[in-house]
């Protein structure tokens, strides 16, 4: 006997099935729905995706996230949004209320990237480890759509989300007039960062 489900469960059913089917990224991480802020004249904001996913019983997630600026934008500035993401481990419940999505999800290379972008921080005090907030499609955005995100090496263009090279990994080397701004460049260009390293160093020892 077929379970009954309550009108308003299934509209969600609905909603989140068409969601899917139009934005969403499947990668090695699970699955990601970005929505840029202030969406909410035109499509269902994160939180309203959220909601429909409470009464489906899906858990998930909502981080910030960002975009590259739109080609016919006149600013430069990466464009902020919230991810709705729900992690592999868990897509079994959203398998319940999309069977189709199964194949989908077998499918996936086990070397898939995953949600995050990965870049060292060179500090006075050692070499960090940090992420860079991108939403979960920035592995198949264009070269061009990769440099207005500042994801290619800021001294020769290379592009910064390829891993098969260690000595080419992103490092983020600020100009020193503009210490808070983002800055990517490649570990053959920075020597992996140490130069960088040593300049915080001297320069944290000179202000004590």
């Amino acid at each position: 006997m077929a379970e009954a489900v309550l009108p308003e469960v299934r509209a969600a059913q609905r909603r989140v099935i068409s969601t899917v089917r139009v934005s969403a990224v499947l990668n090695g991480d699970g699955l990601a729905l970005w929505r840029e802020t202030g969406c909410g004249e035109w499509k269902a904001t994160a939180a309203e995706i959220g909601r429909d996913l409470e009464l489906l019983e899906v858990p998930y997630t909502i981080v910030t996230a960002f975009r590259f600026p739109l080609a016919n934008s006149r600013s430069t500035q990466l464009r902020r949004g919230e991810e709705v993401r729900i992690a592999r481990k868990d897509l079994t419940h959203v398998v319940r209320w999309m069977p189709s999505l199964k194949e989908s999800i077998d499918n996936i290379p086990d070397d898939c990237p995953g949600w995050g972008f990965t870049i060292f921080e060179p500090k006075a005090e050692g070499m960090v480890l940090t992420g860079f907030a991108l939403a979960a499609d920035w592995p198949a955005w264009t070269e061009k759509q990769a440099r207005a995100a500042r994801l290619l090496c800021a001294e020769c263009d290379y592009d910064l989300r390829q891993r098969d090279d260690e000595d080419r990994l992103p490092y983020n080397i600020p100009l020193p007039e503009k210490p808070n701004r983002l800055r990517l460049v490649c570990g053959r260009c920075c020597n992996d960062g140490l130069d960088e390293m040593e300049r915080l160093a001297a320069l944290a020892g000179q202000s004590t």
